[in-house]
């Protein structure tokens, strides 16, 4: 059996590479550039490591790198039983044209699933993509199917290294929209096919996501390096385990399927974002913030969700958003937009710009009062109380800190 995984990063060679490998599959490693590609072909092994219960490292070998779009790419495409992509969701439609390329050079008769691994769903955007690139090529039998991944991957990069070591926390759970599947379901562990997948991401991208997220961002006002070392304060912890009950209450009255079970999923999510050993970088989850506050990511979605639940707006979910917009923690394209933006055309407009807020949405009022609540000081920020109202009851908290 053969797979490609198209994506080099984090998922792709610290969490789908070492998985199939370990079932015995053949594992094809599709890069976009030559340098990443030249070191995975040069390296004998490299590492993955996990943390948490199944704390240990293998090495995993018999790896190949192929360039996207070349044709060994083709080639590997053509001979495969299975092609996964990881390339983060903004780059998903520029995977269309490669790998339509590829597909038309593989027989008619010969089907293949292609799962979309990514924190969005974006399976239907593939699709249209690979057809409209094929043109009049003929494409094989194929289905496009959204997969989400439960594992976070915090280190690791080809880039950096020419053997790297990945650094993941062990929670290895991968859904896969399992319906209308063009081939049998491959029996590997912790993979599901399961009939729920939009469920499925709105429980990873809602709740866990969206509380990793909020977690990096008040943290990252609080001062810490590290998630692990932000949601051990105990300032910050009831703010962040509010935002999960918030959104994960809200999930299961949406999604029954899921079963009932509120603080488990919030006690193992705390619990993860916990682990020193991980050192997740605040930098790192916070990092894209203009993507992560659109209208239907980690933080304004569940925001909506909850309201659309319980007619209510969540508190704390409220001040994640405007803990967000005060985000300075890295120079990239994405933070200096948001910086100018506010600066420029103020906090309404890009609450209604970039999250999709009317000027006259609650919500819009909601996170403007926090985010004009908070008081920048030299040697420490000054927070909002995330209740405005007098009244307003805090959530049941009786939840594990973690390991101290």
């Amino acid at each position: 059996m053969r797979v490609v995984v198209v994506g080099t990063g984090k998922i792709g060679s610290g969490y789908l590479a070492p998985l199939f490998r370990a079932a015995g599959w053949d594992v094809v490693l599709a890069g976009r550039t030559p340098e990443v590609v030249d070191r995975i072909e040069r390296t004998a092994a490299y590492t993955v490591r996990s943390t948490g219960p199944s704390a240990g490292s293998v090495e995993v070998r018999g790896v190949r790198g192929v360039l996207l779009g070349s044709p060994a790419f083709d080639r590997a495409v053509a001979d495969s039983d299975l092609v996964c992509v990881c390339v983060g969701v903004g780059a998903v439609p520029s995977v269309a044209a490669p790998l339509a390329a590829a597909l038309t050079s593989r027989s008619a008769t010969r089907p293949v699933d292609v799962w979309t691994v990514e924190n969005d769903d974006v399976a239907e955007v593939l699709d249209s993509g690979l057809r409209r690139a094929a043109g009049s090529r003929p494409l094989p039998p194929l289905r496009v199917a959204g997969a989400v991944a439960h594992v976070a991957v915090a280190r690791g990069s080809w880039h950096d290294s020419a053997a790297p070591e990945f650094v993941g926390d062990g929670a290895e759970r991968l859904y896969v929209d399992g319906t209308g599947l063009a081939t049998p379901f491959p029996s590997l562990p912790g993979v599901h096919a399961t009939p729920v997948y939009r469920a499925r991401l709105r429980e990873k991208l809602y709740v866990f996501n969206a509380g990793h997220a909020i977690c990096a961002y008040l943290g990252w006002l609080r001062g810490h390096a590290t998630i692990a070392d932000a949601v051990r304060d105990p300032f910050l912890r009831p703010m962040v385990a509010g935002s999960l009950l918030e959104s994960r209450r809200a999930l299961l009255q949406r999604h029954p399927q899921l079963g009932t079970d509120v603080h488990g999923p919030v006690a193992e999510a705390l619990l993860r974002y916990a682990d020193d050993e991980l050192a997740d970088p605040v930098v790192r989850v916070a990092r894209e913030p203009l993507r992560k506050l659109a209208p239907t990511d980690r933080l304004v979605g569940p925001l909506r969700m909850v309201h659309e639940q319980t007619g209510k707006e969540p508190p704390y979910f409220s001040l994640g958003v405007a803990g967000a917009l005060l985000y300075r923690g890295d120079d990239g394209e994405q933070t200096r937009e948001l910086r100018n933006r506010l600066q420029r055309d103020g906090v309404r407009a890009v609450l209604q710009q970039v999250c999709g807020l009317a000027t006259t949405d609650p919500f819009s009022d909601a996170v403007a009062v926090r985010y004009a609540g908070f008081v920048l000081l030299p040697d420490e920020t000054v927070f909002p109380p995330a209740h405005t109202g007098a009244a307003a009851a805090s959530p049941s908290l009786d939840l594990p800190l973690g390991a101290s």
